[in-house]
């Protein structure tokens, strides 16, 4: 009886859903994708297709994989970024299932740390499946920077959004002109640490080189200016909207387009 007890509760373990066990495509994805982005030179067009807040929405997420993929053949992206909270719960199946879509797409994609994604061991599967939660990749001559801004998260101490590390990223450097920075939590809302409100915005205009700024979490479609400068943030879609934004960039220019699926 002992033997049987034991088995079973072996089993119980090996299947419990907070196991994580990411391997092959499904680890180091944000890595591997930059890596895949062949070296763009500068002063050239880039296009972008955003989408976020999975959540339990996944039917959503196809068909947002379907609608980016069929837009790509007749107006090429570059490639998707995902601003965060691909998983509800931060549970490694929920993992699995987000990335099991984006894996169909036709193009390299980039997935952002949201809240959600750390409920539970949900943090230590974001990092075994996408990598570091504080990111960077020159692509032309733009710096596209992702900051982890989910302070209730690390119970606000003071080091989420990390604004020295964002300052070092956007100081102005030979191999880009202009940065994007992408986050989950915008500043203001409850999650974002208030202390950090001001150095987060003070260190995004320190440069004078940021293009715009793109989170989700708050799931509705904005373009705004929260701030008394020119940076401009746009807030995305969330998937279960069945839209999508797209930003086409141009030197120190771009343009904001949405489609529906």
């Amino acid at each position: 009886m002992g033997i049987m007890l034991f088995a079973s509760c072996k089993d119980v373990f090996d299947y419990s859903t907070y196991v994580i066990d990411f391997e092959g495509e499904n680890k180091d994805v944000n890595q591997t994708n930059m890596e895949s982005l062949a070296k763009k030179a500068g002063h050239q067009s880039i296009r972008i297709a955003f989408t976020g807040d999975t959540h339990r929405f996944f039917d959503e997420l196809q068909n947002f994989v379907y609608a980016v993929n069929k837009v790509n053949k007749e107006n090429p992206f570059d490639f998707v970024i995902h601003v965060g909270d691909i998983a509800d719960f931060g549970l490694p199946q929920q993992y699995l299932w987000g990335n099991s879509y984006l894996l169909e797409l036709d193009c390299p994609y980039l997935v952002l740390l949201g809240n959600h994604d750390m409920v539970g061991n949900g943090g230590q599967a974001y990092s075994e499946m996408f990598g570091e939660y504080n990111f960077s990749m020159v692509y032309g001559d733009t710096k596209f920077i992702f900051l982890n801004t989910n302070s209730m998260e690390f119970n606000f101490n003071g080091q989420v959004p990390d604004t020295d590390w964002l300052d070092t990223q956007l100081q102005p450097a030979d191999d880009f002109m202009n940065a994007v920075v992408v986050f989950h939590v915008p500043p203001g809302d409850e999650s974002f640490d208030p202390a950090l409100v001001t150095a987060f915005h003070n260190t995004l205009a320190k440069y004078n080189n940021v293009l715009f700024g793109v989170h989700g979490h708050t799931h509705h479609h904005e373009v705004y200016k929260p701030f008394a400068d020119s940076i401009t943030y746009l807030n995305v879609y969330g998937v279960e909207y069945r839209k999508f934004d797209v930003i086409n960039i141009t030197d120190d220019s771009f343009e904001i387009e949405t489609y529906a699926f």
